[in-house]
């Protein structure tokens, strides 16, 4: 298998300087949401958590969005990524694809992304075409899915099926040039030899492809016609395709359900995905090659409240949904729900819809039990409650699952059920979970939860300790004030006395206040992209959110003269606590360095109290 190409890299001055100044974020998120003016700003429903009052707003003057419910935030690039669940270089190359603008790389690195990434998704589209049409040659291949699968011609052609024939260079031939010879290897559909000749990955198998959420073909799965081994083989990960974001069946189901389908149900495999769409349950969904993650869980409670993990009901179907159980759990938010199904022994959900039709798996996911019934009617399975050990073994078992609940509603149904089922009061059993000690790792895990499920706890305004902190959330939040005073407030002599005194802080003041010297009227969102990857990143997004400016009655902000006086004021705290500290270290150093400070902080306040009229 071939290595995975090394991304190019975008150039951050393009991103900086010619993409960011061209998107309007409230036209971006206005393709995927309907935004609804409210003052200067929009709000709608938040797509990030299920909410019926709008507290999701998006702000122009700053290019920023926030919701205040759940706290996510960020700038176009941001919601992108968020939102289709797609790493930086693809928000990037689609917001500029967006706003018509050629991507430009670094030196050295100037093939075109795009072009490149077009032609995988061209060659992808010309695979899938050549295994359908060899598929309808191959009357072996067509009964494998219309007679053994039970398949119909429209869900052949509308999920578009195929064979791979025996052989070796069935693809290999599709390619035009060298160039694409190549790109078939990277995107996994050729494979090289130990002696370097490449050849098909997939020979005689049914094939069925897998598509992201923008449609692309970005893999395929192989099925052995026979018994060879392994029965299903799929493409390794590639530049267009991470498996851990990717879902079979979501592109049909939210394309169906115009991405908000009232439930998802989770099954094992693309062959039950694919039976189910036929049988008409549409919102079936399956992993890759792999359990289903967090990731995948946070999926689909972007688009829907309810998960149902179905299963096959022997005791590999009960573990993978255990896993299942101890992967949500970190996860798990208000208005969200997983229930669990469990088929019977002899069925998997294609043999089912097949032989029973699909009212008998209806009937299943009907019956699908909640987190708290499953959780202790799995934990059940392993103790004799009849025993007094094993059943204050269970006890103990039961209630360290609930102590990894974060979410407390949900770790107080668990009680609940718990007390129900040993005959313990509740109030015992909670005193009884604060005795619960967890693993560093457990820790860890929980601490992450807790912060996803309650982000007023990361409100930026806690992190406004010094007036330092609030001089950079100032000039984070109000670009275009600072850059129109900026001569009048003679700013770089406050930058050249700040690193003078060696303040803490001011380097990442002075870093905000030359980035907006040089580049003129930037936007909140804009001086956040700046700082993507950098050290500077985090507490600059926190600070950014921190609100503590003043506003008007109905929300709109103060006038131009009304911020810069709030800057001058920033700035005379700043230096008015440095004075302080001077002033505290002179009476016990007498130092020469220490007086000729506290004279130039006394000069630079009095010249802003003179030119500010503070």
């Amino acid at each position: 298998m071939s290595k995975v190409e090394t991304m190019p890299l975008i150039k951050r001055e393009f991103i900086h300087e010619k993409l960011m100044p061209q998107i309007n974020i409230e036209e971006v998120i206005g393709r995927y949401l309907t935004l609804k003016r409210s003052g200067s700003n929009y709000i709608c429903c938040c797509p990030f958590h299920h909410e019926k009052t709008p507290s999701f707003t998006v702000t122009p003057s700053k290019q920023m969005f926030y919701c205040f419910g759940c706290k996510e935030h960020g700038n176009a690039i941001d919601f992108i990524m968020k939102y289709k669940n797609v790493p930086f270089y693809q928000a990037v190359e689609e917001l500029a694809e967006f706003a018509g603008i050629p991507l430009e790389y670094e030196q050295g690195r100037s093939s075109s992304f795009a072009d490149r990434y077009k032609l995988f998704f061209e060659l992808m589209d010309r695979a899938a075409s050549a295994f359908t049409k060899a598929l309808n040659e191959n009357p072996r291949a067509m009964e494998y899915f219309t007679k053994k699968r039970g398949l119909s011609r429209d869900i052949i052609i509308k999920d578009r099926l195929g064979y791979a024939p025996a052989g070796w260079d069935f693809i290999k031939n599709i390619a035009r040039d060298s160039t694409e010879l190549s790109a078939l290897e990277t995107v996994g559909l050729l494979t090289r030899s130990q002696n370097g000749k490449t050849y098909d990955f997939f020979r005689d198998r049914v094939i069925i492809p897998i598509v992201d959420r923008r449609g692309h073909i970005v893999s395929f799965g192989g099925r052995t016609l026979g018994d060879d081994k392994p029965k299903y083989l799929n493409t390794a990960e590639t530049p267009i395709y991470q498996k851990r974001r990717e879902l079979f069946g979501l592109y049909q189901t939210l394309e169906k359900y115009r991405n908000r389908p009232e439930r998802f149900v989770v099954v094992e495999g693309y062959m039950d995905v694919i039976s189910l769409q036929q049988a008409g349950i549409d919102y079936a969904v399956a992993s890759l090659g792999t359990a289903t993650t967090e990731e995948h869980f946070k999926l689909m409670f972007r688009y829907s409240k309810l998960v149902i993990c179905c299963y096959d009901g022997d005791n590999a179907g009960r573990m993978a949904a255990w896993h299942a159980l101890q992967t949500v759990t970190p996860v798990m938010q208000p208005g969200v729900e997983i229930r669990f199904a469990f088929l019977p022994p002899e069925h998997d959900p294609d043999s089912m819809v097949r032989e029973l039709g699909p009212a008998a798996f209806l009937k299943v996911l009907d019956e699908a039990i909640s987190y708290p019934e499953f959780l202790i009617e799995h934990l059940k399975l392993d103790y004799d409650l009849a025993d007094l050990g094993q059943r204050t073994s269970f006890i103990s078992a039961a209630l360290h699952s609930a102590r990894l609940i974060s979410y407390q509603p949900l770790q107080a149904m668990v009680i609940e059920r718990l007390s129900q089922q040993v005959g313990v009061e509740t109030e015992r059993l909670y005193r009884m979970l604060d005795q619960v000690v967890l693993s560093k790792e457990e820790m860890r895990r929980q601490e992450g939860a807790v912060r996803s499920e309650d982000p007023q706890k990361d409100d930026g305004r806690r992190y406004l300790t010094t007036p330092m902190r609030k001089l950079i959330a100032f000039l984070l939040q109000q670009p275009t004030v600072t850059a129109a005073v900026y001569q009048q407030f003679r700013l770089d002599e406050l930058c050249t006395l700040m690193q003078s005194l060696k303040l803490k802080g001011a380097d990442d003041a002075v870093f905000l206040l030359h980035t907006i010297r040089d580049n003129g009227a930037l936007t909140p969102g804009t001086l956040i992209e700046i700082m993507r990857g950098t050290p500077r990143e985090q507490y600059s997004r926190k600070l950014i959110d921190a609100e503590f400016i003043p506003k008007r009655a109905d929300g709109s902000e103060f006038s131009m003269e009304d911020r810069a006086e709030l800057l001058a004021k920033l700035i005379f705290e700043v230096l008015r606590e440095a004075l302080k500290r001077f002033a505290e270290e002179l009476k016990y150093n007498r130092e020469e360095d220490l007086g000729r400070s506290e004279m130039l902080l006394m000069t630079e306040l009095n010249r802003l109290l003179s030119t500010l009229k503070l």
